[in-house]
């Protein structure tokens, strides 16, 4: 009799015992959306053994629950494309927009709401992040504002495309995942879908961008033989997406090569000189220079010598001047 009762006893302890425990949770541990609703908070739980590492998580946690929609939200549009022949995203705009997530991980507007130490599970900290949607969505807003008006000024011209354009256009391009970043969360607060404007603004930076790269470049080159070293200069600037030959275009490319024999050992020797300079006829303006010098010989003799400093000049440029180009465009 008395073991029954003891039984009883220690049963009602521990119903006790876990009605005290159920009571100290809070409501937001198992559902989160109990105390903030869905149509007004976004809201994740993170845990952690120390107070600091669960708020971090539970930001961590807001943040990935933005992430996937992102992600996801993406490969449909990416698959949408593809399918059916709609001019969405490519794969390398889906790939860059995707790793722009990154920025994700300190989101605009996030709180912690309320931790809880969970002493008798000994489960640790708990914490609860939150952001609230009205809010968020005038952030993100203002954000997504401030950064399509930024790619505006950048694509639009005003005075005639310039080579400065496609430095400027460039940088366009590299803040247009960022834009669609802050899009996309303005979606996910329940804010306006603002994806077609932004394919629009795309279409404008790439057509400005072409429009920068179609302008002809004149390469004027003095001292060359055969034409081989302006044609090293002009295979640089059509990789790049420009036309040359033109005889009346803004920017020219003035070229001067000097081949001068030099007394040597055995062999035949020849030193040569190659000084470019990139200028814009309009301005008057010197834009970019590029100087290279070498010394070939050759047995034979001083043309075979004058030839062969000709092949070293050309490989000289191939190899540097393409890095050169690219870095003063801005690429």
């Amino acid at each position: 009799m008395i073991i029954k009762k003891v039984m009883v006893i220690t049963l009602f302890c521990v119903v006790l015992a876990g009605a005290i425990y159920a009571q100290n949770k809070p409501a937001w541990f198992d559902r989160p959306s109990a105390v903030y609703p869905d149509n007004l908070y976004v809201s994740k739980v993170g845990g952690g053994q120390t107070r600091d590492a669960a708020e971090t998580n539970a930001k961590a946690a807001l943040a990935s629950s933005f992430k996937e929609y992102i992600s996801n939200t993406i490969t449909i549009r990416d698959s949408e494309r593809q399918e059916g022949g709609r001019t969405v995203y490519s794969g390398s705009d889906m790939s860059q927009t995707i790793e722009a997530t990154a920025a994700l991980d300190t989101l605009i507007g996030v709180e912690i709401k309320d931790t809880w130490n969970d002493t008798r599970g000994r489960s640790g900290w708990w914490a609860v992040a939150v952001m609230e949607k009205a809010r968020g969505r005038e952030r993100y807003a203002a954000e997504l504002n401030r950064t399509v008006n930024e790619i505006n000024l950048l694509s639009t011209v005003t005075n005639g495309v310039s080579l400065d354009t496609i430095a400027k256009c460039r940088t366009a391009m590299e803040l247009l995942p960022k834009a669609e970043i802050f899009a996309l969360v303005l979606s996910m607060l329940g804010g306006p879908d603002r994806h077609s404007e932004l394919i629009r603004l795309r279409s404008q930076v790439e057509q400005t961008m072409n429009q920068a790269r179609a302008m002809p470049v004149e390469i004027r080159a003095t001292g060359d033989v055969g034409g081989r070293i302006r044609a090293a200069f002009a295979t640089v600037f059509t990789n790049q997406g420009f036309r040359t030959g033109s005889q009346s275009s803004r920017f020219v490319l003035e070229v001067k090569i000097n081949l001068e024999s030099v007394p040597g050992n055995q062999f035949y020797n020849t030193r040569y000189t190659v000084d470019a300079i990139l200028k814009d006829t309009q301005t008057g303006a010197e834009l970019l220079s590029y100087n290279i010098a070498g010394r070939e010989a050759h047995p034979s003799s001083q043309d075979s010598a004058n030839n062969r400093a000709i092949i070293g000049a050309q490989q000289k440029i191939e190899k540097e001047f393409p890095i050169i180009l690219a870095e003063f465009l801005g690429l």
